[in-house]
């Protein structure tokens, strides 16, 4: 057998033919036949003395001549660096045309309202407007992102293509990010027509070859050149949009955000901070004069994180938060069998799992002190307690409340797949409609809505359809079928 007939063969050689290259060595297929080029096995290249790299100009498409298992340790890093670098321009030139594409599905829904509307919702004041959320709602549900996301980017499209061209240009061949491309848009809010071809223009020359954090910050700056607007009407129109939101996180944590004030951020840092190291150093002088490890002390920000939720809770106050949690545990955890005894005294070993609405599961620690602390606890579980009538004849329109609530347990949230609203909190709505369908008020046809999917269930075309085994299917007017399965309140495998 020859020499050429041993050496491992590459199944796509041309694989890399069509993508940018910016750097990296080819080999001349000729001289691979030379024994002294491979290892014994012939897995590897050897560099040999009289061959430095060859650097292709950006944008130029070699073609790989070896398979990444013959090639040089340096040669086949430089490969798998262009390999990553040529997947985030594809990348970039994917996310301008998604834009691209949402904001054109967002103008049609503008200019063909009926193709979403009913003829009630047609008399809505802003039918186009109303159209234009419905595609964006179906977007959303395609895209598995939420309807303010597809809002966003086709607005961001639009911007894009409308006040900054030439990074849009850039955008669409790959050359910038959607970080950037985002960042950019975000920032030109209250920019004159005028500022904003500036703008444009002076961002283009260096995108390109920026970071993100590096072209945000230069946008940042570029910004409060060209407005004409006074800093302090900016901050007064930002100060409209202060909120406070949470986050759920994993391990029964969650993360509280506050959009504010700059000078309020800081106040409360320095208040935190102060307190939190004196309280620290208190605890660590103790523990020295008590002979106990000091490592055993919270940490400042362990103790920061303490007090925000102390005052802003009002512990030790005559108005002190107190919260009456809707936490599902199985029967056989409130009765003390079966390994468990989460309870009002939230004593003993608990292994019965507990979820906590609008969060999902927690631990048994957590769940026994939610019971000590709060002033009561609802009875909502996994078997019949009080044999109340959940179904109706036609003679009755308005749920009931034991109809909420089972509801609100089995659902958790509002009964579109995009929505996390509690179920507690919406609307509950009759999927055959009670006056249109003559829908009845009975459990099976009954599901939780927040205000703004219970109007685009009622207005629009999409229909909702409640299955036999409790999940909601949604059909939209192009044909799309999507089905939600409600979460089990109570997980059959807690985490905990």
């Amino acid at each position: 057998m020859s020499q050429t007939d041993e050496l491992p063969v590459d199944p796509f050689p041309d694989v890399f033919v069509g993508r940018p290259h910016t750097g990296g060595t080819v080999v001349d297929a000729e001289r691979l036949l030379e024994p002294e080029w491979f290892t014994s096995d012939a897995t590897q290249l050897l560099p040999p003395q009289d061959f430095p790299p060859q650097d292709f100009p950006p944008q130029s498409f070699p073609p790989r001549m070896l398979s990444p298992r013959m090639l040089s340790p340096l040669a086949a890093i430089d490969y798998a660096i262009d390999d990553a670098a040529h997947a985030q321009f594809e990348t970039n030139r994917t996310m301008a045309a998604r834009l691209s594409a949402l904001a054109e599905v967002l103008e049609l829904a503008r200019r063909n309202p009926r193709v979403y509307l009913t003829e009630v919702g047609m008399h809505e004041d802003d039918p186009a407007g109303f159209a234009e959320r419905s595609a964006a709602f179906e977007a959303a549900l395609r895209l598995r992102v939420t309807p303010d996301q597809v809002l966003n980017q086709a607005r961001e499209g639009q911007v894009l293509a409308d006040r900054l061209p030439r990074l849009w240009d850039l955008f669409h061949s790959g050359l910038i990010s959607y970080v950037q491309a985002s960042a950019a848009v975000e920032l030109q809010i209250s920019l004159t027509d005028a500022a904003v071809a500036r703008y444009d223009t002076e961002l283009a020359k260096t995108a390109a070859a920026q970071t993100a954090k590096a072209f945000r910050q230069k946008a940042r700056e570029l910004r409060y050149r060209l407005l004409a607007e006074r800093p302090e009407l900016r901050h007064a129109r930002a100060m409209i949009d202060r909120r406070v939101t949470v986050e759920p996180a994993d391990d029964g944590m969650a993360w509280l955000h506050a959009f504010i004030s700059a000078p309020d951020a800081i106040r409360i840092k320095a208040r935190l901070d102060a307190t939190a190291k004196r309280d620290v150093t208190t605890e660590k002088t103790a523990a020295v004069k008590a002979g106990t490890p000091v490592d055993s002390c919270r940490t400042q920000p362990q103790a920061r994180a303490d007090l925000l939720v102390a005052w802003l809770a009002g512990d030790g106050t005559p108005t002190a938060a107190k919260v009456r949690p809707m936490l599902f545990v199985r029967m056989l955890g409130l009765l003390g069998i079966g390994g468990g005894d989460v309870g009002p005294t939230g004593t003993g070993t608990v292994t019965q799992p507990a979820v906590l609405q609008g969060y999902g599961p927690i631990d048994p620690v957590t769940a026994a002190q939610l019971f000590s602390d709060a002033p009561a606890f609802r009875r909502v579980g996994t078997d019949p307690f009080t044999g109340e009538i959940l179904n109706f004849d036609r003679r009755r329109y308005r749920p009931t409340k034991a109809q909420r609530e089972l509801l609100a347990v089995k659902f958790g949230t509002c009964a579109n797949p995009d929505c996390d609203r509690l179920a507690i909190n919406c609307d509950i709505d009759h999927v055959a409609e009670w006056a249109r369908d003559h829908g009845l008020t009975n459990e099976d046809n009954l599901i939780p809505l927040c205000a703004r999917d219970h109007r685009l269930k009622t207005l629009t075309k999409i229909r909702y359809q409640r299955d036999p085994d409790g999940s909601v299917t949604l059909t939209t007017p192009t044909g799309y079928v999507v089905r939600n399965t409600p979460t089990p309140p109570l997980p059959e495998n807690p985490p905990f």
